[in-house]
């Protein structure tokens, strides 16, 4: 049995994937037979971690004053989180935890592994530059040269963190999902009660953060290419407003006299998501950088064709002819959209279920949780 600690900044839901994967990792784990800790922050932008079956949550209280997200409460009781354990798991980039996590860990020869979950991709690496170059210069950096594995959810993932030069241990393993839990999905009756504009018609989703990184800009105009032709359809956001964008966008909505074909959800729950994916006919997701996006696989395994971009790290969609892979730029993604939305019904559906199938085998916990622990084992072994 190997005991295995988890260093993640937040659990609260609206954090997005990162908050719902490492959960659902840890009881994988758990349920093989290993012993799994989380150690996170709670407290204002933080939120409130969810229960997690089988896996001791603890939860520190944040200092409020640094986006970092320090804690001295953390500080003082993560070495002894640390000495309790055979392999820390640190999951993303430029936080606090991770630097105290790190010294502890090389403190008392803990190994440790580094999951980036797209951090380290070049769009992402280059964005808030100088900031990041100082975390590096503090922190992040030597945890970088000094762990013991690099995880990558995708191959091109891993492609991208050789190229920094940081560490030649890099080993890729995906997410995953329970794949069982998209097999029947609640009724998008609530959402329609919600949302009447879009009831009628058949939807184009958009899930996630409503971000530049998540391609909403070129996404969004490639929508209002195709929506003056495809009046059965409308577009669907579905995600918070982190970065105070969809007032911008609005405007630009109105400007093109599509109010009434464009809905913005804000946060969903789980099942509204759940309801969304059911409800929709085609994931649009024109990324410009990602490490392995839930939304898509989630897509996937509701059996929804999917419009990517090539940032997506998923070739595999186009292997399984289960959607369509773009650069993230006007253009290309109307095109793949026009290509979709004047497919019959069954003709999307038979896509879906090619991804459908696609998800089923390669990003299902079941053939995942094995290649964790293998992962795991051979940190500890070192």
């Amino acid at each position: 049995m190997l005991r295995i600690l988890h260093v993640i900044q937040s659990l609260d839901p609206a954090w997005g994937g990162i908050a719902r994967v490492v959960p659902e990792l840890a009881s994988g784990l758990v349920a093989a037979g290993h012993s799994c800790r989380i150690a996170t922050l709670a407290g204002g932008r933080f939120g409130t971690p969810p229960d997690v079956g089988g896996v001791e949550v603890v939860a520190f209280s944040d200092a409020g004053d640094s986006r970092l997200g320090r804690s001295a409460q953390f500080n003082r009781e993560i070495a002894r989180l640390v000495n309790d354990c055979e392999v820390v798991h640190l999951h993303g980039l430029w936080t606090g935890q991770n630097q105290a996590a790190g010294r502890a860990a090389r403190k008392t020869g803990r190994p440790y592994i580094m999951t980036p979950h797209s951090m380290m991709m070049p769009w992402a690496w280059k964005r808030s530059r100088w900031k990041k170059l100082l975390a590096g210069w503090m922190f992040e950096h030597r945890n970088l040269r000094g762990a013991a594995m690099l995880h990558a959810l995708a191959d091109g993932e891993a492609e991208a963190i050789r190229a920094l030069g940081f560490n030649s241990r890099v080993t890729t393993v995906p997410n995953g999902l329970h794949t069982a839990e998209y097999a029947t999905l609640p009724s998008p009756d609530a959402m329609h009660s919600r949302f009447p504009s879009a009831a009628p018609c058949k939807w184009v989703l958009m899930l996630g953060r409503v971000a530049i990184q998540k391609g909403i800009v070129p996404g969004m105009q490639a929508c209002f290419d195709i929506l003056a032709a495809g009046k059965d359809w409308h577009l669907v956001i579905a995600g918070p407003d982190e970065f105070g964008l969809q007032r911008m966008l609005e405007s630009a909505i109105r400007r093109k006299g599509l109010e009434s074909r464009v809905t913005f959800t804000g946060h969903l729950s789980r099942d509204e998501v759940r309801a969304a994916l059911g409800r929709a006919s085609i994931l649009l997701q024109p990324s410009l950088s990602e490490g392995l996006s839930m939304s898509i696989l989630e897509a996937l395994a509701a059996g929804l064709p999917v419009v990517i971009s090539d940032a997506c790290n998923m070739p595999e969609v186009k292997q399984a002819d289960a959607g369509r892979i773009v650069a993230p730029q006007r253009r290309a993604i109307a095109a793949a959209l026009k290509e979709l939305v004047t497919l019959d019904d069954a003709a999307r559906r038979a896509m879906g279920q090619r991804g459908r199938a696609l998800a089923a085998e390669r990003y299902d916990w079941r053939g995942l949780i094995p290649r964790y622990v293998s992962m795991y084992e051979s940190v500890a072994r070192r």
